[in-house]
């Protein structure tokens, strides 16, 4: 008994995962303008380990999620072979979830789908998950897609299948249908790559991977104010024609930072003129996001909203010779989260190697 536990401890996977955060582009991007993003040195991880027990554990402490179900659960759900039977056997694991009343988030159930899609019925083997995360959820860190790339690239390297990144970024993006409905592929094409992306909208979405020599840090302060994504794209889309010039701005300012980063030049200028067009839409401002970047200002630090805005995160620029510790003590005596000195650009979801931090 002692040998094969020590076997499986042996077969443990701990993938770690990026975040992202838009730099420049947010809103815009939705009408065509381009946007770049950047992955971010703020964590996701996830630890599988098999077990004796024909079951599947999943743990995440910070959401205190302690959640289980035997392998036999899934066995009747129909094999998925196609994108019809895929979408029949996430309906009736959900199913099987609602009447256990273990639906516990869209977290665990995609943890069932996946293990469903790629564990062989004859394979099945129980199996202890822990997920860990720096991202908070719903700020605009990419928080869902760094989890769904965790799951595609642990599952995927237990079962000995295809990880290359092109196989792992289709399946966390199935996986971030689960979560959005209809993403638009930029998260999970961040997270899986890492380094900076240019996203553009067209009717076949372009992602372009650009190398950075050297990417500037950040600072990352979540207002804690919540908000809702949908709504307020929803709200600037009813005054998208009176915006048109500025969005057409912010696609050109996407395209500068772009060439400012390439080339190894300040982008805090750009930070702060993206910030003040995001002001002149409607619902992206608000109290909070407003005295963050007032603060940051105040202390040498360029700062604008990530993402869709209403509360949510904002990101300052570090420039060289800035001291970020008087204003992160501001921040957080304020009632703000933050994350300092957050590199960028860093590679996207990996297999944890011995001795890695």
């Amino acid at each position: 008994h002692y040998f094969i536990q020590s076997n499986l401890r042996r077969m443990q996977v701990k993938v770690r995962c990026p975040g992202k955060v838009i730099l420049f582009g947010e809103h815009a991007s939705v009408y065509g303008e381009p946007s770049l993003v950047t992955t971010v040195s703020a964590y996701t991880q996830v630890v599988f380990e098999p077990v004796i027990e024909p079951i599947i554990h999943f743990e995440a402490p910070a959401f205190d999620f302690k959640l289980q179900c035997k392998v036999t659960l899934l066995d009747d759900v129909i094999p998925i072979t196609d994108e019809e039977s895929e979408r029949v056997a996430y309906d009736q694991i959900k199913h099987k979830l609602s009447q256990k009343q273990s639906f516990k988030g869209d977290s665990w159930f995609l943890l069932l789908c996946f293990y469903h899609k790629l564990v062989p019925l004859r394979d099945r083997f129980g199996v202890k998950v822990t997920a860990t995360t720096q991202l908070w959820p719903g700020s605009g860190l990419g928080s869902s897609a760094s989890y769904c790339c965790c799951l595609a690239l642990g599952l995927l390297t237990l079962c000995k299948q295809d990880t290359s990144p092109d196989n792992v970024n289709m399946l966390a993006y199935q996986g971030e249908k689960v979560f959005h409905g209809t993403p638009s592929g930029v998260d999970n094409t961040a997270c899986t790559y890492g380094g900076y992306l240019v996203y553009q909208k067209n009717k076949d979405p372009k992602f372009t991977r650009i190398p950075v020599p050297h990417p500037p840090r950040l600072l990352i302060v979540n207002s804690r104010e919540p908000h809702n994504t949908a709504s307020i794209v929803k709200g600037v889309r009813a005054h998208r024609k009176a915006l048109s010039s500025t969005f057409q701005r912010i696609g050109q300012i996407s395209l500068q930072g772009l060439d400012c980063v390439t080339h190894d030049q300040d982008i805090g200028t750009l930070i702060t003129e993206n910030q003040s067009l995001l002001k002149k839409l409607p619902g992206v401002q608000s109290r909070r996001t407003d005295q963050i970047v007032e603060m940051c200002g105040k202390r040498g630090v360029p700062a604008k909203i990530t993402g869709a805005g209403g509360g949510g995160v904002v990101i300052g620029v570090i420039r060289e010779g800035v001291e970020v510790g008087v204003l992160e003590r501001e921040l957080t005596e304020a009632g703000f989260q933050v994350i300092r000195d957050i590199k960028t650009g860093v590679p996207g979801v990996h297999v944890v190697e011995e001795g890695e931090e």
